[in-house]
């Protein structure tokens, strides 16, 4: 009997099997390494736009801070100018009282006339810096759709799943989860009502309002600390066929990878948490203002003094501007002492930005998924 190619079926077989297992490991490896990519590609533009988040928060939190600057620099001009720190009462900068006068008050003291340089020129640096706070949000609205429209022209179709609406572009503040601080702003310009003769050189202020502003800065909303971004990535359709595609009756199926981001900051916000009207303290800034004040009081002292040699009704005079002179010292030191909380935009900010604003991948989780 001849025996002759009796394994060649089973020779075919195995080389059939060999075939389609090696096909198979090519299609599933090609799935992998494209999958692979995918999640790189869905990953690095999580963490850019996460990052772009990061270095808006840091450039409006240092604006933050300069506003408060600005405003603690003014003075409540109130029989007196003492440090406001607070944005009930903004007044120009403070008067030196002296031979040369100070070209941001509100006063004249030699001329008695009264400008609106100094609390016109606090408001305007304000509407400024709100400006260039809101030019930074809308920046980063429109570097997010310019990411996305740099990696659609790819070959994957890239979705943020919490896009900016028009809505968004209206109030910017609102997408980077902050609100602004709706306290507002109560400016006052300087009036100079009274002042003796240039020797004694003793003047009582008032402070009628100036203008008033709808908010000061920014503060973190209720959802301030939901700072994910979260991104899909979808492969376009492709021409690309799996390997035998055919014959195995097979095709590549759809791939679609998630990815999130977030900014974080160890230190803290550089925001408050809470609207209020405290713009908080700076060292150097506190000093020049106090300074400033205690100068005032000073002469008025030596005015209150020599107010006694003037006829009749002099010590009249001496009394009332002494009367005056410890009560504005009073409430001046009752207000300061009762500003105690740090959650104001100075504090804020000195506090977190030694930590700096920055960006990490983290595990994603979709949106209607919430923490217990």
């Amino acid at each position: 009997m001849n025996n002759k190619g009796q394994t060649l079926y089973y020779f075919l077989v195995l080389i059939m099997i060999l075939l389609i297992s090696w096909a198979m490991m090519l299609n599933i490896s090609r799935l992998i390494i494209e999958r692979m990519k995918m999640q790189n590609a869905a990953d690095n533009i999580a963490m850019s736009l996460a990052a772009q988040k990061a270095r808006a928060y840091n450039s409006i939190g240092g604006i933050n801070y300069l506003i408060g600057i600005v405003l603690s620099a003014a003075m409540n001009p109130t029989v007196i100018q003492f440090p406001s720190y607070s944005t009930e009462l903004i007044g120009g900068l403070p008067a030196t009282m002296q031979k040369t006068e100070n070209p941001l008050s509100d006063i004249e003291h030699r001329s008695g006339k009264t400008k609106k340089d100094g609390v016109k020129i606090i408001k305007t640096t304000v509407e400024v810096l709100q400006a260039a706070q809101k030019a930074v949000m809308l920046a980063y609205i429109e570097q997010i759709y310019e990411t996305l429209y740099k990696n659609n022209n790819g070959d994957y179709n890239t979705v943020v799943l919490s896009m900016p609406s028009a809505k968004d572009l209206a109030k910017p503040e609102k997408y980077l989860n902050l609100k602004k601080n709706s306290k507002g702003i109560t400016y006052l310009k300087t009036i100079n009502d009274i002042c003796i003769n240039q020797k004694i050189h003793f003047h009582f202020l008032t402070s009628p309002k100036f203008e008033t502003s709808r908010y000061s800065w920014l503060v973190e909303d209720e959802d301030f600390n939901e700072q994910k971004v979260a991104v899909m990535l979808r492969k376009k359709s492709t021409n690309k066929k799996p390997v035998f595609a055919r014959l195995l009756g097979i095709e590549f199926p759809s791939a679609i990878v998630y990815s999130a981001a977030a900014p974080y900051n160890i230190k803290g916000s550089m925001f408050p948490k809470e609207e209020r009207v405290y713009t908080g303290y700076d060292t150097t800034l506190d000093l020049f203002v106090e300074a400033s004040s205690l100068l005032q009081i000073v002469l008025m002292e030596k005015a209150i003094l020599e107010s006694k040699n003037i006829p009749y009704v002099g010590w009249v005079i001496a009394a009332l501007g002494s009367g005056f002179l410890i009560e504005e010292e009073t409430r001046n030191r009752i207000r300061i002492a009762g500003i105690k909380t740090k959650d104001n935009p100075i504090d804020a900010y000195l506090d977190a930005k030694a930590g700096g604003w920055s960006a990490h991948l983290i595990p994603y989780k979709p949106l209607q998924e919430k923490d217990d």
